[in-house]
Order: C-alpha cells, then structure tokens, then sequence
C-alpha cells in the first residue's frame, strides 16, 4: 500500500513538469507537397529529429481553404510554410477572393505567433498568365503584411512531372531550401525540451 501510494505521488509529480510541444514545421500545400516523395517527407527522412506535419491536399487552393480554427502554436516556436496558389490559377474567378483568402490566413496565423514561411508558387509555363497573377497578389500582401516570403528561383520545368510537379531532385532542392530558412537551433534539434508526463518513468523508477 505505502509503494503504490509512492507510485501515485512521483506519477503525479513527473506530471506537474512543464511541458513543452517539440516545435512542429506544419506544412500547409497541395499536391506539390502531397505525396509520400515529396518535399516535405525528404525534408524528415534527412533530417529526423524534425517534427514536420503535414496540412496537405490535392486540389487546395488559397480561396476555398480554411484554416482550423483551433491550430495554435503550441511551442511557441511552430513554423508554418505555407505553399499554396498553383491551383488557384485555374478556373478563372477574381484574383480579389485569391486575395482575400491569403489575407485571412496570414493574420490568423501571425495573431497566433507562428514563424510564417511563404513560398510563391511556381511560374509554370502551362499555367501563364493566371498564375502571374496568384504570385503578384502573394508578393503584394506578403510585402504589406511583414512575412517572409520567397521565390523558388532554382525551379527547373526540365525537373517536373508535368511543368507543376516536381520530380526527385526537383522535390530534394526545395527540402534543402526550406531547411536553410529554419531557425539554427531546430537545424541542429538543440531547442529545450520539457518534459512531458510519462507514467512510464514513474514505474522504470520504482523497478
């Protein structure tokens, strides 16, 4: 009875220890940061001790998607990259609502204090002069807004799929370059950590 109540006690106490989330890289994209060969999964594989979650569809575009609400940063040191846009060139609505979407996500997210990593969707030949025009409106308010914000301009067409999707190597150079954008401390994995409750710890203890 004395060693369970012990149990309990420690338990609870490794509980109390402030807990703190191992900062994520949340990667909200479409199908260029979709499948299991993308940027993203390269960006893990090569790098492990990174926490890398993946906010990904086919299809997605700035206009129709919607943030969830409850997303919050947790670490207080979460990176969203956001790379969004190539499907907005289609389907010839007004660039306000392209606009309007891009805004919102940019304000739920800075209100929340993530470090926000906009990367412009790619200048496809097959997608021109729509996707001009997605990229003009990204820069713009990403200008007007403070985020930081960038151009892929190693994009190679003779390194897609398809002029949109990138093959390996194609999908490897976006991973190094998101890698170069990250804070040195989550390069390296050195963040502190706190330590969450594991009641495991309590019984490896007691054995």
């Amino acid at each position: 009875m004395f060693w369970s109540k012990c149990w309990w006690v420690f338990a609870l106490l490794s509980c109390s220890q402030l807990s703190v989330a191992d900062p994520r890289i949340i990667v909200i994209g479409d199908s260029i940061s979709e499948h299991v060969y993308c940027w993203p999964s390269i960006l893990h594989t090569e790098n492990p001790h990174l926490n890398v979650q993946m906010m990904t569809q086919a299809g997605r575009n700035i206009r129709d998607f919607s943030i969830p609400r409850d997303l919050r940063n947790v670490s207080k040191e979460d990176v969203v990259v956001y790379f969004l846009g190539t499907n907005d060139a289609h389907g010839g609505y007004p660039m306000r609502y392209v606009n309007e979407g891009f805004v919102s996500h940019m304000v739920f997210l800075k209100e929340r204090e993530f470090k926000i990593i906009v990367l412009l969707p790619p200048a496809s030949s097959v997608l021109m002069p729509e996707i001009k025009h997605v990229r003009t409106v990204i820069r713009m308010q990403s200008v007007r807004l403070g985020i930081d914000h960038y151009d892929l301009e190693f994009w190679d067409e003779s390194m897609t799929k398809d002029s949109i999707h990138p093959g390996p190597e194609l999908s490897r150079l976006i991973a190094g370059f998101v890698y170069s954008l990250l804070n040195p401390d989550m390069q390296t994995g050195s963040l502190e950590i706190g330590l969450e409750c594991n009641p495991a710890i309590a019984i490896q203890v007691q054995g």
